[in-house]
């Protein structure tokens, strides 16, 4: 059942002090639990929701289709930010089309409503995948690497193509309105059982792994991402790579660009023995974000 939320408030006061409401989709999965959690920790007056149930959760809780743009907007009465992180999460997890149709037409409420109803920010959880994951490994081949914010975003199926119409949403809403928008490009979040068997081998011609996944990114520090670009000072849209410093393999990334690419990839800036492809100096930069580790050092 949708929860009630009131229309005339856009703050709750506690104490004296001012606690900013902040709506939070996607709660029940495993990164959005993670979000919930660090933010009431931080004191803020979370409405947590998922198109799915969600047991023991730590603050409100409303099970909403996000498709459905009236529920959404009785969701967003009265919120400050919104973190959008639900979504079907990944390009095997159903229909293409269902994909596709699920994860824009959610989207496209969360940002259409955030903007009529005044909402300051909008954190976007979007994807490294839409840089140009393909089920045929040898599909991408990029520009130049690490790859980066100025890279073109260039997905070969549908999830991947979800997350760049859904940034391009954002970028909609953030011209236009004084809605800000962060977009945070995350790549396949490794947890620590799937870290603990690196490094993998190192792909070859012969045995390839699409390039976004040499990347990883830690749950811990993904979720650390999205609560600061909450609480970061945002203008417009600004889209932001996030992954851990190192690849998945021990073998120098320039090596395996060469062996993998030949002389098709430039390289632009350093990229020191297994650095990830992945350059995330811009969320470094801009939002104070700090990658806790990674697999190398344990």
């Amino acid at each position: 059942m949708l929860l009630e939320y009131p229309s005339d408030i856009e703050l709750y006061i506690l104490s004296n002090e001012v606690i900013l409401v902040i709506v939070v989709t996607g709660a029940a999965g495993r990164l959005g639990s993670l979000v919930v959690r660090r933010l009431v920790d931080r004191g803020y007056q979370v409405r947590a929701t998922d198109r799915v149930a969600l047991d023991n959760s730590p603050t409100e809780f409303a099970q909403v289709d996000l498709r459905d743009s009236r529920l959404v907007g009785d969701l967003l009465k009265g919120a400050d930010s919104v973190i959008h992180m639900g979504a079907v999460p990944g390009p095997s997890r159903g229909d293409p089309r269902e994909i596709f149709e699920n994860n824009v037409q959610s989207t496209f409420n969360i940002f259409m409503t955030a903007e009529e109803l005044d909402v300051r920010q909008v954190v976007f959880s979007s994807s490294a995948f839409g840089m140009g994951w393909a089920h045929d490994p040898n599909a991408f081949v990029p520009l130049y690497l690490p790859l980066d914010e100025d890279h073109p975003m260039t997905p070969f199926e549908p999830y991947g193509l979800s997350k760049q119409v859904g940034e391009s949403i954002g970028a909609l809403v953030a011209r236009r309105s004084s809605t800000s928008v962060a977009s945070l490009r995350f790549t396949n979040v490794a947890l620590p059982e799937i870290q603990a068997e690196f490094p993998w081998p190192a792909p070859t011609p012969d045995n390839p792994l699409t390039l976004v996944m040499w990347a990883y990114a830690d749950a811990e520090d993904v979720a650390d991402a999205h609560v600061l670009a909450l609480e970061a000072d945002i203008v417009g849209h600004e889209a932001f790579m996030i992954a851990q410093p190192k690849s998945r393999f021990k073998e120098d990334t320039i090596e395996l660009v060469e062996r993998n690419f030949g002389s098709k990839v430039a390289i632009h800036g350093d990229l020191i023995g297994n650095s990830s492809p992945i350059n995330a100096s811009k969320a470094q930069r801009m939002l104070g974000w700090q990658p806790r580790s990674d697999w190398t050092e344990h």
